[in-house]
């Protein structure tokens, strides 16, 4: 047992099903929802009422830690990319939560120089906490999980992926060869939550996981989860994943990872900002 960051994971944990339950209060009675980037690209006073409870107890705990938030970026403390840096999403699925699907998430990652060391993900409605430490690895409500050890092809893999909120950024998505993709897999899903999608990789429940122009806060929890399952984490041109401004990713449980790779045909490093 890893008993490193075992004190910054108690507290996560603790805050994200405090969390949890208050998100679980409001998905059937909340319907006011504002907009970002465009009017597909969502938020509620649920969200942000529920980034400043989780910062406001990280600073009160950690106070030389900084705290990336999504809804609350400007309000934060600290260097992101320093020693120690939270990720926090507070409502991973904003989309589904406004429309009343029950398939969304608090995140909470904690990265030391960038790379994500522990992660929390907290399912309110299946009251389901994923959990990783780096080198400790992964758990379900106290419970070791693991990444699927039986599936080694795409032909008998479920995969997963999503759309960007933001429609500037969707014409990104396409450059996936998503035909290939959909007549090589056994079949393919959007659930509308990147966090749990890669907490249901981790947990073998899907064997394979992309998404174009992400937020780090958006994976860098469940990025953690998948690798200490053992499964495989990168960029969709295979390399290190990295905690950049916009972040494309794949996450499988690892067999199926270079085959999930060749399928999408990523044509090389593009900018996010394309």
């Amino acid at each position: 047992m890893n008993n490193k960051y075992q004190e910054e994971l108690n507290l996560a944990v603790r805050v994200a099903v405090e969390a949890g339950k208050f998100i679980r209060d409001k998905i059937y009675r909340h319907k006011v929802a504002e907009t970002k980037s465009c009017l597909s690209d969502l938020v509620t006073e649920v969200d942000r009422q529920v980034e400043t409870y989780i910062v406001q107890l990280i600073q009160q705990h950690f106070p030389g830690h900084a705290v990336v938030g999504e809804e609350q970026q400007g309000n934060c403390t600290g260097e992101p990319g320093g020693a120690m840096t939270w990720y926090v999403d507070p409502l991973d699925g904003t989309t589904n939560f406004v429309f009343g699907l029950p398939f969304c998430a608090v995140s909470i990652a904690l990265a030391n120089h960038d790379v994500p060391v522990l992660g929390v993900v907290h399912d309110p409605f299946r009251e389901e906490t994923f959990t990783a430490v780096r080198g400790g690895g992964a758990q379900i409500n106290g419970s070791p999980i693991s990444a699927d050890s039986s599936i080694a092809t795409l032909e008998r893999s479920l995969l997963v992926t999503g759309y960007p909120g933001n429609i500037a950024k969707r014409p990104r998505m396409h450059l996936v060869n998503y035909k290939q993709v959909i007549d090589r897999c056994n079949n393919l899903r959007a659930l509308g939550s990147a966090a749990l999608e890669l907490a249901y990789v981790a947990s073998g429940r899907l064997t394979g996981f992309w998404e174009v122009s992400l937020r780090p806060w958006d994976v860098a929890a469940g990025m953690v989860l998948v690798e200490e399952a053992g499964g495989a984490v990168s960029d969709l041109a295979g390399q290190p994943l990295q905690l950049t401004e916009y972040v494309d990713i794949a996450a499988s449980n690892g067999l199926i990872h270079k085959e999930l790779l060749e399928c999408l045909e990523w044509p090389g490093d593009r900018s996010n900002r394309e």
